[in-house]
């Protein structure tokens, strides 16, 4: 099943275990006192991104359905679009720059 990778520091001291299995995916082994507990890689969006999403959406019904739909839809391109180049690039990324430019232009424009 899954296959141990060995990190090291710089001084040849052991920096963390990795696991992966069949299919790819890539968990860190932690120590937690007695047992070693994997933990999984998954994609977390902070409150803020949620904050800023609401209002702009909300501030975008006030104008009509136009600027919601194109609004919303921006949103979920931007999210979209981040989680693209979270898969090429393999690091965490912030979620609003996307998001902000496409929605706040279609805003604008809408």
């Amino acid at each position: 099943g899954k296959e141990n990778y060995l990190v090291y520091n710089k001084d040849g001291e052991l920096k963390r275990t990795l696991l992966v299995d069949k299919r790819g995916k890539v968990m860190e082994v932690v120590s937690g006192g007695e047992d070693d507990e994997e933990i999984d890689n998954n994609i977390k969006l902070g409150l803020g991104d949620f904050i800023f999403y609401s209002v702009l959406v909300s501030k975008a019904t006030e104008r009509g359905f136009a600027p919601f739909v194109a609004c919303f839809l921006c949103i979920l391109q931007g999210l979209g679009g981040t989680l693209v180049l979270l898969a090429v690039y393999h690091k965490a990324l912030p979620a609003l720059p996307s998001s902000i430019f496409l929605s706040v232009a279609m805003f604008v424009l809408a």
